[in-house]
């Protein structure tokens, strides 16, 4: 649900709809109208931001990053204040909301995983990579917030999420509360997993060039820009649709897991037919929805399915 609504913020544009970290206009719930804003308020965040931002630049030079550290600092994007909207200010709060809710979650789980530790170690340690990788995405929402949504941040927080999300599935199978998978052709599901981590990363590159870009120069231009990364976005759509159709003519149609291959296929022509929309003014915000959507799905799907390969000792 997190990567739903997170595809929802970015189809919005509301990344900057709280232009402040963990409050929101310097409120815990985000007001109904500007009314209720002191009259200099996008001055002041923006001073607030940039501040913020200084102290993260000292860091990164501190830890030997000093060439991301000046392509922030010099980028025009920090200067940018943002102006009160009751819509894109609440769907960002929702994001927070439902982001530390997942937070608590992951938390009591881990807290949890301790009783496996005698007896499957590797469920603590893979449920605390987890936990360990959601806390450092919460870090990096606040840094996406205060560096006004520099590239390259987005695209890491978008990342460290799968990451996240991958090692829980890990600590699932490894806890032994699912079989294993009777299949001939598991070289087909870990090509499959393969390409489709290869298409997230694309796909986010992608999307970063697309949304820097489209308020700059015309739809046209935009779209030229986005190549050779574009092309191979669509070469890596069209191979995971063949191997994933190839994925379910292999499994026997009496396995547990044929459901999730199925609903994988369905997600990956899904792709085919949202992704090129995006392309497409009348359909840009709606298609950026579902395609980051069916995309996050389709990655975790098939990691789900490729935790099935591993060999559990039942105890």
């Amino acid at each position: 649900m997190l990567f739903v609504i997170g595809g929802l913020v970015r189809s919005t544009g509301s990344g900057m709809g709280c232009p402040d970290w963990p409050k929101c206009f310097g409120q815990y719930v985000p007001p109904l109208s500007e009314k209720e804003l002191p009259k200099n308020y996008e001055e002041y965040f923006k001073n607030q931001r940039l501040a913020r931002t200084k102290r993260f630049t000292q860091l990164l030079q501190l830890f030997g990053f000093s060439d991301k550290a000046n392509q922030i600092q010099q980028t025009t994007q920090l200067s940018e204040s943002h102006k009160f909207n009751v819509l894109k200010a609440y769907v960002e709060y929702i994001n927070r909301l439902w982001g530390a809710l997942t937070g608590i979650i992951v938390f009591i789980c881990t807290i949890l995983s301790f009783h496996y530790l005698r007896k499957e170690w590797k469920v603590f340690i893979f449920t605390l990579l987890g936990f360990l990788a959601v806390f450092f995405n919460a870090l990096l929402g606040a840094v996406v917030v205060n560096s006004n949504l520099i590239g390259g941040i987005v695209t890491a927080h978008f990342i460290a999420a799968f990451a996240s999300i991958s090692f829980f599935m890990i600590a699932r199978r490894l806890s032994g509360n699912s079989i294993t998978i009777n299949f001939p052709s598991p070289w087909i599901s870990i090509s499959l997993m393969i390409f489709a981590t290869i298409q997230v990363t694309i796909g986010a590159l992608v999307r970063e060039s697309f949304e820097l870009n489209i308020g700059r120069m015309t739809l046209d231009k935009t779209i030229e820009s986005l190549y050779p990364n574009l092309h191979y976005h669509g070469i890596f759509g069209v191979i995971i649709m063949s191997l994933s159709i190839l994925q379910l003519i292999k499994v026997p149609k009496d396995e547990k897991i044929n459901k999730y291959v199925m609903l994988l296929v369905i997600c990956s022509v899904a792709q085919m037919i949202i992704g090129p929309l995006s392309l497409f003014k009348s359909f840009i915000e709606i298609s950026k929805l579902f395609h980051i959507s069916f995309g996050a799905g389709i990655y975790v799907i098939q990691f789900y399915i490729c935790t099935r390969f591993l060999n559990i000792k039942k105890s």
